[in-house]
């Protein structure tokens, strides 16, 4: 990565922790899962399986929708 990613931390072994945040909006999400895409296309194949298997324990997507969720339940701004 030309940059230091902005939503996952890098650990020993290489492979890269998702940080879980607790409120993700729609652009977040999309943003996180692009990085995710640039971070798994740059691993060797035995590492990205490792990678995509970390990657699925957070899923920005159910995040994102709880936050929506959120907006909605006290009159989204955004609407």
């Amino acid at each position: 990565m030309n940059t230091l990613p902005r939503f996952h931390i890098r650990k020993n072994d290489g492979l890269y922790q998702p940080i879980p945040f607790l409120f993700v909006t729609e652009r977040m999400c999309a943003e996180i899962l692009a990085e995710r895409e640039e971070i798994a296309g740059k691993l060797p194949e035995a590492a990205r399986k490792r990678q995509q298997a970390l990657f699925a324990r957070y899923d920005p997507r159910v995040s994102a929708d709880a936050f929506g969720g959120l907006l909605n339940l006290f009159g989204n701004p955004a609407d």
